[in-house]
């Protein structure tokens, strides 16, 4: 049985920098709690110019970072959030990227990438699954369809409801490993 106190979910969204907006930064992140608590969500002002919002994308406008929190300040209460826990997200390696964490040191839990959430959705795919496609066939939510941009908060609510669905048989196959797939497949011929 999964312990809700160990999982958060995180998204984060980016804003450019640099010459095009090319280079990613920081600009919001959202935890929210296993129930889906709001738990962190703030605006982050990042270091360096921002040249592209990406407002169509990340919903990140410029009046936003009047109140931002300093990078640095931002990325050290995130850091003290996340120590210990279980990390649910969809394709969190930019997430980590930004916050300049390397993203071996923590466990995570991968929605984008999970075979179990894949199969259930009857997607036809060996790739990754988006967040979008997984929540429409699975929980019968639309997200992702405001015309302004995204919201961490509700990508990092999604992420985690779309891991409880599938959480005990996940930590399962985690947890044993190949022994799982070893008894699937004599299952699978057991059918016939």
């Amino acid at each position: 049985m999964v312990d809700p106190s160990k999982y958060v979910a995180m998204d984060c969204e980016m804003v450019g920098l640099g010459d095009g907006g090319l280079e990613s930064a920081l600009a919001r992140c959202s935890i929210v709690d296993y129930s889906g608590n709001v738990i962190y969500d703030q605006f982050i002002k990042p270091d360096g110019t921002i040249t592209d919002y990406r407002t169509d994308v990340s919903g990140i406008r410029p009046l936003d970072m009047d109140t931002a929190l300093p990078y640095h300040v931002a990325r050290e209460e995130i850091l003290k959030i996340l120590e210990g826990k279980i990390i649910v997200g969809h394709d969190p390696r930019s997430d980590f990227r930004v916050l300049r964490m390397d993203i071996a040191s923590y466990t995570i839990r991968d929605t984008s990438s999970c075979r179990l959430l894949i199969t259930k959705a009857m997607l036809k795919t060996d790739r990754r699954a988006s967040l979008k496609t997984l929540c429409q066939k699975l929980l019968g939510k639309r997200i992702q369809s405001s015309h302004r941009g995204h919201s961490s908060v509700e990508d990092a609510s999604a992420a985690m409801e779309l891991f409880k669905l599938v959480e005990n048989l996940w930590e399962v196959q985690l947890t044993k490993g190949a022994k799982v797939e070893i008894v699937n497949r004599f299952e699978k011929y057991d059918r016939y």
